[in-house]
């Protein structure tokens, strides 16, 4: 499925205000298990530190086409044997320009005039350069060379202007890179919401009543679906997991707290798929006790009260299609299938 794993991919990184977001796009690909190097224009480092590049890399950081004490062999040639994808982010509005016109007199410049292998380039800059005549003919050759240039996001730019220029979401630019090595984005720009784990519900300040989920399955759906594309919202319980790359993790204790995080969710955002797979505790204690119960007592009686039934509730607050989930001690198929009914799902 992860098709980025152990894959040589070259960072090239030119001289925009954007140029820090290309930390996060290195540590995205690591973490995607990714080996990373870097390449960076003198103008680039005017933005952001080698050193903070090569610890983020875990690789010498390429600066400079003529270094002070080479190697032997040259490491810009070398490059067209080992990479297996560049990503040039940002890419200003200069270096689409050379690149276009086939001028290769930087470090930069000469790695993209040297390398056959795909390049992706994540243009930044003012709206006036993305729309300049120059600029546009350079992408227009770029594009017909093969080359893949994605197109910059419309919003308030460093200059505080409003238009097209700013570089496009990290989630757009990591699953662009997918698509060049031909992982299927069988949910490229969904939107996926997933619940996972137990809830705890509070019988005093140390104890509480909850179940064995261990969250595994939410989170498992959340992984498989963020490497089909999708944009994914995952709202956890109390789980012993790391969290993922990529993905938005709601962490709550309380069938409550999931409850109201979900509905503050609904309100602002259209899903096409929701995963309710959290083991959500049926009831709640009634009056927690603010100081710690002492065992003084040969018995204890705690009142619950009903949880309310998230999942029946969201059926009638979204148009997405809804999976839930059933765990049965017995007649696990017939009981599945009339909760799924009952609580008008699309899958269980």
């Amino acid at each position: 499925m992860n098709k980025l794993k152990n894959k040589n991919i070259l960072i090239c990184i030119t001289g925009s205000i954007a140029a820090y977001k290309a930390c996060e796009i290195i540590r995205n690909l690591r973490k995607e298990g990714a080996q990373t190097q870097v390449a960076i224009s003198e103008s680039g480092q005017k933005f952001i530190g080698v050193a903070t590049l090569a610890a983020l890399s875990n690789n010498k950081v390429l600066n400079d086409l003529f270094p002070q004490n080479p190697r032997g062999g040259l490491d810009h040639i070398n490059l067209a044997f080992e990479i297996d994808l560049i990503i040039v982010v940002p890419t200003t509005a200069n270096t689409l320009c050379k690149v276009g016109n086939g001028i290769a007199d930087d470090l930069i410049s000469t790695i993209l005039s040297i390398c056959e292998q795909k390049q992706i380039f994540i243009p930044a800059m003012n709206y006036k350069m993305w729309q300049n005549k120059a600029t546009i003919d350079a992408v227009k050759k770029l594009r017909e060379r093969s080359k893949i240039v994605l197109e910059p996001e419309e919003g308030k730019l460093a200059s505080l202007h409003i238009g097209e220029g700013r570089l496009p979401s990290i989630e757009k630019i990591m699953n662009e890179i997918r698509k060049s090595f031909k992982q299927n984005l069988y949910l490229e720009d969904m939107n996926v919401l997933i619940t996972a784990g137990p809830t705890r519900e509070i019988i005093d300040p140390v104890r509480f009543i909850s179940n064995r989920s261990s969250g595994k399955m939410g989170f498992a759906i959340a992984k498989i679906a963020k490497d089909y594309g999708a944009n994914i919202d995952l709202i956890s319980g109390p789980v012993s997991l790391e969290d993922i790359n990529q993905i938005n993790i709601v962490k709550v204790e309380t069938a409550i707290d999931m409850n109201d995080k979900i509905n503050a969710l609904l309100e602002n955002k259209q899903y096409d798929y929701i995963f309710m797979v959290a083991a959500v505790s049926d009831y709640r204690v009634e009056k927690i006790s603010k100081e710690k119960i002492k065992s003084s007592n040969q018995s204890l009686n705690i009142q619950l009260i009903k949880n309310p039934d998230i999942l029946e509730n969201i059926t009638n607050k979204s148009s997405a299609k809804i999976i839930g989930f059933a765990l049965e001690t017995n007649d696990g198929e017939k009981n599945a299938i009339n909760k799924m009914n009952k609580k008008k799902l699309d899958y269980i």
